[in-house]
């Protein structure tokens, strides 16, 4: 009886002091997590905050070096080279991707994480960017992380961090995504924001940013007179444009051509140089050409998977029939070779998302050097990879969105210096 007793004390004893085990662990990361939240403070959707120096720690040694602070970057002058090898890095371990990195071959060279240091790269700026649907959720992304974060995105994992920003700016998964969305919605872009599609979106802090479309429409209407129009009108600093995904094609395979996007897939350098005259024009400082995202054909279901089956191959019936198809749905007149160009290079995949990429690189190389602006690739092709767009998708990387700004804003304080 006497070691049943001494049993059930020694039992009670313990879950005592679990209990207060527990207890000190809660009351420590209590307080740990109101310390991190006190560095940082929100009035209102202008942002006042104070500079904070933080040991990031192992974060940080992951993408390879420590926080850098605006001395830091801007004393060694960055080239395209460390560009590539931070969106390598980030490539290769996306969930690190916010963190503070130095090039391998440049340890002198330290970029920031996704730190409000980082972002004030973007605030005051009149900032316009010009696309599709891939343009349009960057956007809204950016839009949130200016207004709704009041964090350093820079101490977090990618995942925590797209679930911070998303709770505090509204966005959520659907039941039923469609693939415009890539599985996320985001109820504050409809209440707030896109109600100045016209004049843009202006902040408390005085950053203007405004999306305009670049899609051929049904209509087949003038793009590059529009677009040209908006860039005149609104008057940037910062241009961010792309046209990709929307001139590619399956042809009778659930993603017919219309007289636009051939005509715009033909001429794709005319369009850039249409872009670059119109930003000299307007007085913009930055010109950034977005590549066109990444398509993951293995993402794709019903007509699209046979259409990059038939189209990958390549064989001369699948362009012949193609060529016939598109020379039947257009009235302009364009020789048979530009035609079958279309047909072979011109293909909804990563075929032909990497064509366009290639024609870009080459258009920014020879142009660069004889324009007014700072003209720029924005190279976020290389980022992306299927595990983060959803299936019946394979072209929209809302989770890595913030990545994605985050190398933009790095690549725009390289081009300031």
């Amino acid at each position: 009886m006497a070691t049943k007793a001494s049993s059930a004390s020694r039992a009670i004893e313990k879950k005592r002091c679990l209990r207060r085990l527990t207890v000190i662990v809660v009351l420590w990361c209590s307080l740990t997590a109101l310390d991190f939240f006190q560095n940082e403070t929100t009035i209102g959707v202008g942002m006042v905050r104070r500079n904070i120096s933080t040991d990031y720690g192992k974060q940080a040694e992951i993408m390879g070096g420590e926080p850098a602070t605006t001395e830091e970057r801007f004393a060694n002058q960055c080239s395209e080279r460390d560009i590539s090898l931070l969106t390598a890095s980030i490539k290769k371990k996306p969930n690190s991707g916010l963190f503070p990195w130095s090039s391998p071959e440049n340890p002198n060279m330290k970029f920031s994480g996704l730190d409000q240091n980082l972002l004030e790269v973007f605030r005051g700026q009149r900032i316009l960017l010009l696309g599709d649907s891939t343009m349009w959720n960057f956007y809204g992304w950016m839009y949130q992380l200016l207004v709704y974060s009041p964090l350093t995105l820079a101490r977090f994992h990618l995942a925590t961090a797209n679930k911070v920003l998303m709770r505090r700016s509204g966005c959520h998964y659907p039941a039923d995504p469609h693939p415009k969305t890539a599985g996320v919605v985001c109820d504050i872009l409809g209440r707030q924001h896109l109600q100045h599609q016209l004049e843009g979106t202006r902040l408390d802090d005085g950053t203007w940013v405004k999306y305009s479309n670049t899609a051929c429409s049904r209509r087949e209407e003038n793009v590059v007179e529009t677009k040209t129009s908006i860039i005149k009108d609104f008057r940037p600093n910062i241009i961010v444009a792309n046209i990709g995904l929307h001139l590619l094609h399956f042809q009778d395979y659930g993603r017919d051509t219309n007289e636009c996007r051939l005509e715009k897939w033909i001429n794709y350098e005319g369009w850039l140089e249409d872009i670059v005259v119109a930003a000299e024009n307007a007085g913009a400082e930055y010109l950034l050409f977005k590549t066109s995202n990444l398509i993951c054909s293995k993402r794709y279901m019903f007509k699209f998977v046979q259409g990059t089956k038939i189209y990958t191959r390549k064989r001369t019936k699948t362009i012949t029939k193609c060529i016939k198809s598109v020379r039947e749905g257009t009235s302009l007149t364009i020789g048979t070779n530009a035609i079958r160009n279309y047909c072979t290079n011109g293909i909804f995949n990563d075929i032909g998302s990497q064509h366009l990429n290639r024609r870009l690189f080459r258009f920014v190389d020879a142009r660069k050097n004889s324009t007014s602006v700072k003209l720029a690739v924005f190279n976020d092709h290389d980022v992306q990879s299927c595990v983060y767009t959803p299936e019946c998708d394979g072209r929209h990387y809302h989770m890595l969105n913030l990545v994605r700004i985050r190398l933009l804003a790095n690549l725009l304080n390289c081009l300031n210096q």
